[in-house]
């Protein structure tokens, strides 16, 4: 009986994101992300350097355009959500080998105030136990540990939990700069249109950013890239 509730929790959340899917995937590119494909097509480490620099500003940019609902989300602001994640979480995922579920319910928070507002992710985030965020995250994060080449499989066993598409899982993963977050506009500068969340787009995706980590060397990475690629977007979007 265990059993069976097992395959049918799976396919409750398979069917989700496969709804989510077809949800997310408009038929034109997010603002901004004309720009952002053409810093994809080029290798010249200045202008993504320069891009990179202009992230902090394209965060403030997105607090002084959100909407009140994103605003109310929580009381902290995107500006320093953005600090936390970038410089606390980052260091607290990486001792503690895993994510808590009050962690991963402000990830959320940031996913929903950086991108597209969709209100129900953030109630099927806490439908998630807190022993089985750290569970699942912990085993997903010492795949990768071991051998980073494993990001496929850490993505897959992330979306066991309720809530966490490939998306949300490659935003957990972007933390730790094993993976680039498949926002929107990265995702149209990289792959093009239709733009989808599953685990082959994310596959897909990954690969193209890992070449492009290779390109322009140094000390690139994946989450990196996204950022720079996002930063292009936002600040096309809000100043072109």
């Amino acid at each position: 009986m265990q059993s069976c509730s097992i395959r049918l929790s799976d396919a409750c959340n398979l069917l989700f994101q496969s709804i989510q899917s077809l949800k997310m995937a408009p038929d034109k590119l997010r603002a901004g992300s004309a720009a952002a494909a053409k810093l994809w097509n080029t290798c010249d480490a200045d202008l993504w350097e320069e891009a990179l620099n202009d992230y902090n500003r394209s965060i403030e940019l997105i607090h002084d355009n959100s909407s009140k609902a994103q605003t109310k989300l929580s009381k902290q602001s995107i500006v320093q959500d953005r600090k936390w994640v970038d410089e606390k979480l980052t260091l607290s995922i990486r001792e503690q080998k895993f994510i808590t579920l009050e962690e991963l319910e402000r990830l959320m928070v940031w996913k929903l105030r950086r991108g597209v507002y969709r209100p129900t992710l953030m109630s099927l985030i806490r439908k998630n136990s807190a022993e089985t965020v750290e569970a699942i995250s912990q085993t997903a994060l010492s795949m990768i540990e071991t051998e980073p080449e494993k990001v496929v499989e850490a993505c897959k066993t992330l979306t066991e939990l309720h809530g966490v598409g490939p998306a949300t899982a490659s935003l957990i993963l972007s933390v730790v700069g094993v993976a680039a977050f498949m926002s929107d506009e990265a995702m149209d500068a990289v792959l093009g249109l239709p733009r989808s969340y599953t685990i082959p787009q994310f596959t897909k995706f990954q690969k193209a950013v890992k070449g492009k980590v290779a390109e322009l060397s140094g000390e690139w990475t994946p989450d990196l890239v996204e950022k720079a690629l996002f930063a292009t977007a936002m600040i096309d979007k809000y100043n072109g």
